[in-house]
């Protein structure tokens, strides 16, 4: 026997100080397999903690550390309790560490050894951070993906998805749980999918993060989607609307009754746009009510409303009720079905102002969309007063942009001069070299009164419709594009991306 022990026992982590550099000599697997954690070094003395003595593990832990090692006997609690601490805390560091290198966006202190507090379990720390570093970069999702062997964590940027950081998945249970707790989550439900919210007040403002987990083969993929506080008030100005059409969308909104739809694809800012548009009319003399799958932003003075399926609250059912509550402006997130559609279109001939969303690609698509849903054309063509149809856009980075001459190809496209110069992003440390920071609506905006009161004959409307948006005159969404190249503000390859395919 080559190891020696003493027999006094340990149970607080608080009162005994364990030496990372100690833990650092042995592997997790052993010391779990084991039931042991080194605790000190001293000279050529290591002192590990023991659940009982085995000969054999201390011998091979004298053989590949080359020290003398005292062996102290220590509850069972402690010694796990102890290895999952220390050697997270490692893992921590070390991920932190290669996020500053990679991202050179984290404060220096946030890894440095003495910034850990010995109390706080380091699957905190971690999220803590992470969570932090998503809204630095802008973040509107943060995925946190197990696979076989590793766990990838990434972040939408600007509507793209980039790898952060890998990380060992000897944490990654801790941080699973640490998220659940923070979102009010069933920590040991792992086999059926789950939704929760957290609100994290972080340098004056407040953030909602919905949380998603997913089980999948190689463990639960938790998603976490960042709203951002809606008390700074969005303005349809900030979203990238010009003069003009603010004007003309207020002028909408002043009106008593009609329907206004937001209409795109599923990230292209809808939601968004709607709550700029009711910050526009919120005031003291209107009664606002909302219904939305879920309530993604809390507006004071608004009355908001979640629909929940699982009881049969739905789109439809909600905005029955919401009608016998004296509204005089009405929000439905989404128009989904036919059911929704009719009574929203009911609603706004009958001295309702309602706002909603569709998915369709274009402002004429969505009237033939609510046609399809069952909606008579001539309870359409009196109720709808205006349709946006928009996508976003990718910024240029102001740090790194450069002009240069469009080839041929661009310039037909573009219809530009011989000698017009467009504008690019280089890439720098700002953009994490991608040459885009931020995004901005790209429109068409349809007013439908004009247009329908400018036909004489109220036949095949749809297909004068389809006439009038195509116009050269008409501010297309592909021309709003084009515009936003002419003025610097994107790319062509992003104009393209968006609007011409």
């Amino acid at each position: 026997m080559s190891a020696q022990w003493q027999t006094k026992e340990f149970d607080d982590l608080n009162k005994i100080s364990i030496d990372i550099e100690a833990v650092k000599l042995i592997p997790k697997k052993f010391a779990l397999k084991n039931n042991l954690i080194p605790v000190k070094i001293d000279k050529n003395k290591l002192y590990v903690a023991v659940k009982c003595i085995d000969e054999f593990a201390l011998d091979y832990i004298k053989f590949i550390t080359n020290k003398d090692v005292v062996a102290i006997l220590a509850k069972e609690e402690f010694i796990t309790k102890s290895i999952n601490f220390y050697y997270d805390r490692q893992y921590v560091k070390k991920a932190l560490e290669k996020l500053e290198k990679e991202n050179h966006s984290i404060s220096s202190s946030f890894v440095k050894e003495e910034s850990f507090n010995i109390k706080e379990e380091p699957a905190v720390k971690f999220t803590d951070i992470i969570l932090k570093q998503a809204i630095y970069k802008k973040a509107s999702d943060i995925h946190i993906e197990p696979f076989e062997d590793t766990v990838w964590i990434r972040f939408r940027i600007d509507g793209i998805l980039y790898k952060i950081l890998k990380i060992n998945k000897d944490i990654y249970n801790s941080i699973n749980t640490r998220i659940k707790i923070m979102a009010n989550m069933n920590i040991a439900e792992k086999r059926m999918p789950q939704d929760g919210k957290i609100r994290l007040n972080i340098n004056n403002y407040n953030y909602d993060f919905r949380v998603s987990s997913l089980p999948t083969i190689s463990g639960e993929k938790i998603v976490i989607r960042i709203l951002y506080d809606i008390n700074r008030k969005v303005s349809l100005n900030a979203l990238g609307f010009n003069y003009k059409d603010i004007k003309k969308l207020k002028n909408f909104l002043q009106k008593p009754n009609g329907i206004i739809l937001i209409t795109g694809p599923t990230g292209s800012g809808k939601t968004t746009t709607l709550y700029a548009m009711l910050n526009e009319i919120n005031n003291n003399s209107k009664n606002i009510t909302t219904i939305e799958d879920p309530v993604e932003y809390v507006i004071k003075g608004i009355n908001q409303v979640n629909v929940n399926n699982k009881i049969g609250f739905t789109f439809a059912k909600g905005l029955r009720n919401l009608l016998r509550q004296d509204p005089d402006i009405l929000m439905v997130g989404e128009i989904r079905d036919e059911e929704t559609a009719q009574i929203a279109v009911r609603a706004s001939i009958t001295g309702h102002l309602v706002l909603s969303t569709l998915h369709t690609n274009d402002t004429a698509s969505s009237i033939l969309r609510l046609i399809d849903m069952g909606v008579p054309d001539y309870l359409l063509f009196d109720s709808i007063t205006g349709i946006i149809a928009q996508r976003l856009v990718r910024k240029i980075c102001v740090h790194c942009r450069e002009k240069y001459l469009p080839d041929i190809k661009e310039k037909n496209a573009l219809k530009l001069n011989s000698n017009t110069y467009i504008y690019r992003g280089k890439g720098c440390s700002k953009c994490n070299n991608t040459g885009y920071r931020g995004r901005i609506v790209t429109y068409e905006l349809l007013d439908f009164n004009k247009f329908y009161s400018s036909i004489s004959e109220k036949k095949n409307v749809f297909q004068k419709l389809n006439t009038y948006v195509n116009k050269e005159d008409f501010q297309s969404l592909r021309n709003n594009c084009i515009d936003l190249v002419k003025k610097g503000i994107t790319t062509y390859e992003e104009a393209v991306n968006v609007s011409f395919n």
